[in-house]
């Protein structure tokens, strides 16, 4: 059995705040062709930056081609699987784009490094990374995102996107879950 924890571990506007400056942040050095997005915990922060991402550049400007991938290795587990599945990526034509993968999560890393190397086998030009949380000190290879919203400890953490068995996605903050006897 899981709880959450008692108050959240990142609150709404601090991520709110995040997004609009590392949105600012991107377009300031990334002249992507496509924004690619892993599905499913990453569905909120993807809007929230691209609609940012927008507003930086000025959205006539902003002309970019978003794309989604369903993405997982974690299954209805708190731990990964090593196993990654992608689906969806054969519909995307990567064919000499640089693409900007955005992900919820860097974790062991093993499934953002999969994601790389999957888009460069189908044909990127280049691949940079972005993800909302980074957890390093869980890393397991060597793969550092380009972009990252915030560092977090090991603790497994639920809300704006990311889920545990597919509850707590809706939540607008991020918590812990922490076992219960």
């Amino acid at each position: 059995m899981y709880k959450m924890s008692e108050k959240p571990l990142i609150r709404a506007d601090e991520i709110r705040e995040r997004v609009a400056t590392l949105a600012r942040e991107i377009v300031d050095v990334y002249d992507y062709d496509i924004l690619l997005s892993a599905l499913t915990g990453a569905y909120m922060f993807t809007a929230d930056l691209n609609r940012e991402m927008a507003k930086a550049q000025g959205a006539k400007a902003y002309n970019k081609a978003i794309a989604f991938i369903k993405a997982s290795s974690y299954g209805n587990s708190t731990t990964s699987s090593g196993k990654l599945q992608v689906r969806g990526l054969e519909k995307i034509d990567l064919k000499g784009k640089k693409v900007l993968m955005v992900d919820d999560i860097a974790d062991t890393g093993t499934t953002l490094l999969g994601l790389v190397n999957l888009l460069k086998e189908s044909g990127a030009q280049e691949v940079r990374t972005c993800v909302l949380l980074n957890k390093q000190e869980r890393r397991e290879v060597e793969i550092l995102a380009d972009f990252v919203g915030f560092e977090i400890a090991n603790e497994f953490v639920v809300g704006y996107g990311l889920d545990y068995a597919e509850n707590y996605r809706s939540l607008p903050e991020i918590w812990t879950l922490q076992e219960t006897d």
